[in-house]
């Protein structure tokens, strides 16, 4: 397998790492402020939100995430998953837009 090399993330995931130890959850943090531009939140939505990634390995490169902290996907509600589903295809129809 080859692994994918990208030294300017460096700062970054240092910087998170060292955020998560002092504060918790990145993503609990961000959904918890009111800036959405500086944090780069692009939709909020009643279950989950859809954020861009700071340092893409991609261009376009952004993440749906649910608002109740979980890190197991099978626990997500059936409204969580339908409104996630949801997202993804807005995000996916918006994406397509941007980059034909």
């Amino acid at each position: 397998m080859e692994r994918l090399w990208a030294p300017w993330r460096t700062s970054y995931i240092l910087e998170t790492v060292k955020q998560e130890q002092s504060t918790g959850c990145v993503f609990c943090q961000v959904i918890g402020e009111s800036d959405d531009a500086r944090n780069l939140i692009l939709h909020r939505a009643k279950f989950c939100f859809v954020v861009m990634n700071l340092f893409p390995y991609n261009s376009g490169h952004l993440m749906v995430i649910p608002q109740r902290h979980t890190g197991d996907f099978g626990s997500l509600t059936a409204d969580e998953h339908t409104e996630l589903g949801k997202m993804l295809e807005i995000s996916r129809l918006a994406l397509s837009e941007c980059f034909t």
